[in-house]
């Protein structure tokens, strides 16, 4: 009671003080707790980048050395290494001898490389930059079983310990394996080999040491039984996730994400991420403590702030209190009729409250200009996967005007045709942003939705439903992208292709059905400008056993390149391009058909002497040029004038050689002593004096074929004459033409002639037969 009798000041600065003691508190809590959620999520999403980031570069490497190999299994020497063509040892240990300085070559290129072997089927034998060996005295065959077994056409094996045997000295290491197969494309039963390069388990992990100095807790790589391959902690190598303290299970690490464990010694949150490209499972696991001590730092902040203005309120009030009220005080005491000391008036107060209101406006006009921004965050983090909860997200779509079911959700992905080459940066930004508004109206007659502008030229909508009845929906889905391409097209005069997804439940299927709006787009290569492209189209196309039989149609091509036949060029490129498209290939896959054909066609037309580089603008990126490409169309195009080309130049090539003396002569020499067995090019290199690499070079530019090639022409050509013109066994003629074992002779002359030696006179006596019978007959 003695409070409240007291004067106004005392009892305004008790009131006031407690009154902004519950404000500044109040307000710096829900602050705080309003921004905690966010900054949780931006810690995790940093983690994650982080977790990312080392995936992409221990991957960028792997890609790396899969490349190298790529070019370096398509070597001519190594080609011939692994088919087992050497005719005798001297053309072994010269191949040996040029295959060692291939071996160094790469290992300098990609230090990354610990050691690689080349294993021939065919000879049962491996051959590393050190030694050449046959398969059951090698040291190193732990890698054989994945290669017998392998469906593909490479694989990466798990961490194993390699013994290699340096100066010596037997060294083990832990070495992560890629196998490669032999031809690069071909079924199991057509292998000839395989190349097996080895990558030390510490490059990895020293990739993982690079990316985690930025933050705590430590980085694995896993396999899909959960066993780690690499890791900084060595003990953990060979040993499964449930080892590791505060690791979850296997089974739950599904796709990518992460997961927050309560253990005894601590609380942890495990990120992980799996590889589209090898299946390996990338996870970090963090202590909590540690990955949350920005937010601790955060909340001391806040309470150091919060003393601060609390000091800060006391003092102001204060001040105001003595200014403010002492006329207050002087008019009480007036009417209680005690004699004023001074006299006061309120006339700043009403400067504080115009102050106010006109902060309250600034404030609104400021949340209103940043709607459209907030709106777009939020729907990106929907699109990613980041919010999957409705009902604490529901304030805030309503907040920025978004009204959407929770039953059901299809994204459709709308994207404008050619916007790059017929109008500037700006036409483009106007033409989304009214796409995206029109999207908006037409949705809004549907279902509830909404949309955002991804990139110049793209667009994405949210259509929601309040059923699920998925069928209907995705009709409706369908009917409003139909109605979008034509309103495009009558009133923008544009057209553009809409990838559409299918109906998922729930916030976390946006996701899902984005996702799938994005692969159906890509598909806009295949079917062209101006479509509809919904997801069901493209599902569970199988094209394997299709893609097989297109592979004899490349082939088929290579060989017109070989036969420089411009004729059939283009009616075989059409074909292949045609059963493609009917096939429902995937874009992606057509595209590493297209630079298998290019690979192969420069391989023959070097084969025959032609320099690339004469023709080919070092500017241009033919992996690039081809990525490029947005209809099956450009790519038929880009392809037919490419090979074109290089027949052309073959030609040209051909034209412009001259008749070589000496190539005459050593061919005379070949036709003369083709029977000898210990013919090759190192003896007709001493024979005529010539170096044999000037030798080899000077037999390709102007036989166009090399001479192990022409040798094996003449041998088989002259065993066909002794087969149809004599009676000797094939034993005997196989001697007479050069070759010391019947074996080898029989199967090189099946490879030739597509029949054995027996059965090519055999059926040569039979059309003899029948052709004496019809002249009897006649």
């Amino acid at each position: 009671m003695r409070f409240f009798q007291g004067n106004i000041s005392a009892r305004f600065k008790v009131i006031y003080g407690v009154f902004f003691l519950i404000i500044i508190s109040s307000t710096v809590w829900l602050s705080y707790l309003s921004s905690k959620g966010g900054m949780e999520d931006q810690l995790r999403r940093t983690n994650t980048a982080l977790l990312h980031l080392s995936q992409q570069k221990i991957e960028m490497m792997l890609h790396e050395i899969d490349t190298s190999t790529i070019n370096f299994i398509q070597e001519p020497d190594v080609e011939f290494f692994l088919n087992g063509r050497y005719a005798n040892d001297e053309l072994r240990l010269n191949y040996f001898r040029i295959l060692n300085t291939r071996f160094k070559t790469l290992m300098f290129a990609n230090s990354n490389i610990s050691s690689f072997y080349l294993y021939s089927l065919a000879n049962k034998s491996l051959l590393t930059d050190a030694t050449f060996s046959d398969e059951s005295s090698f040291y190193d065959m732990a890698w054989h079983d994945a290669y017998v077994n392998m469906k593909g056409y490479q694989e990466w094996l798990d961490t194993r310990k390699v013994t290699e045997v340096s100066s010596g000295l037997e060294i083990e290491k832990n070495m992560i394996t890629l196998v490669r197969t032999y031809p690069l494309i071909s079924l199991p039963q057509f292998r000839k080999g395989a190349i097996i390069v080895n990558v030390a388990e510490s490059t990895l992990s020293n990739l993982i040491q690079d990316v985690d100095q930025q933050r705590a807790g430590q980085t694995l790589v896993i396999n899909d039984q959960g066993t780690v391959i690499s890791s900084q902690n060595k003990d953990h190598l060979f040993h499964t996730i449930g080892t590791i303290p505060g690791a979850p299970k296997l089974s739950e690490l599904k796709d990518n994400g992460y997961i927050t464990k309560h253990t005894k010694s601590g609380s942890y949150t495990t990120f992980y991420l799996t590889s589209n490209y090898n299946g390996w499972k990338y996870i970090s696991i963090v202590p909590d403590p540690e990955m949350n001590r920005p937010l601790e730092i955060v909340r001391n902040l806040l309470l150091t702030v919060t003393a601060g203005m609390f000091l800060l309120a006391i003092v102001i009030v204060f001040a105001v209190s003595n200014y403010t009220f002492r006329p207050l005080e002087l008019f009480f005491r007036s009417v209680a009729g005690k004699k004023s000391v001074r006299s006061g008036d309120l006339s700043y107060m009403e400067q504080f409250f115009k102050q106010m209101i006109s902060d309250n406006e600034s404030l609104q006009k400021q949340m209103n200009d940043s709607l459209p921004a907030l709106k777009w965050r939020l729907i990106m983090s929907l699109l990613m996967g980041d919010k999957t909860n409705y009902e604490r997200m529901k304030p805030y779509f309503q907040t920025l005007g978004m009204d959407l079911y929770h039953k059901q959700f299809i994204v459709l992905v709308i994207e404008l045709d050619r916007v790059q080459d017929n109008h500037t940066p700006r036409d483009v930004y106007l033409f989304t942003y009214a796409l995206s508004n029109v999207a908006d109206e037409l949705v809004a007659g549907v279902c509830k939705g909404t949309s955002v502008e991804l990139t110049d030229g793209r667009v994405t909508v949210i259509m929601s439903f309040e059923t699920e009845d998925s069928q209907g929906n995705q009709i409706q889905a369908l009917q409003v992208a139909d109605l979008v391409k034509n309103y495009v097209a009558i009133h923008f005069k544009q057209t553009v292709t809409i990838g559409v997804g299918s109906p998922n439940p729930h916030l976390e299927g946006i996701q899902i059905s984005y996702e799938e709006a994005l692969n159906a787009l890509k598909y806009k290569l295949i079917m062209g400008d101006n479509t509809v492209v919904s997801i069901d189209d493209i599902a569970g196309s199988n094209y394997n056993e299709k893609f097989y039989r297109i592979t004899t149609l490349i082939d088929s091509v290579v060989n017109l390149i070989r036969e420089t036949d411009k004729v059939k060029l283009r009616p075989h490129l059409d074909k292949i391009f045609g059963e493609v498209v009917a096939s429902n290939v995937p874009p992606e896959l057509i595209k590493q058909m297209c630079i298998q054909i290019i690979m192969k066609s420069i391989k023959v037309i070097s084969d025959k002497g032609l320099e690339i580089k004469e023709f080919l603008d070092p500017k241009e990126n033919i992996y690039n040029r081809i990525e490029y490409c947005v209809k099956v169309a450009e790519l038929k195009s880009y392809m037919s004038d490419f090979l074109h080309q290089l027949i052309v130049r073959t030609e040209e090539k051909r034209l412009s050689k001259g008749h070589h003396d000496t190539i005459q002569q050593v061919l005379e020499y070949v036709e003369q002593h083709y029977m000898d067995s210990e013919l090759s090019l190192n003896l007709l290199a001493a024979q005529f004096e010539l170096s044999v690499p000037y030798l080899s070079k000077l037999f390709k530019e102007t036989t166009e074929t090399n001479f192990m090639d022409c040798l094996i022409q003449i041998r088989m050509e002259k065993s066909k004459e002794l087969l149809l013109g004599s009676k000797h066994k094939i034993n005997t003629i196989a001697e007479s033409v050069g070759y010391n074992n019947v074996q080898s002779f029989i199967r090189i002359f099946k490879k030739y002639t597509g029949q054995t030696p027996g059965e090519f006179r055999e059926n040569l006596k039979k059309g003899e037969e029948d052709k004496n019978g019809e002249y009897e007959t006649g």
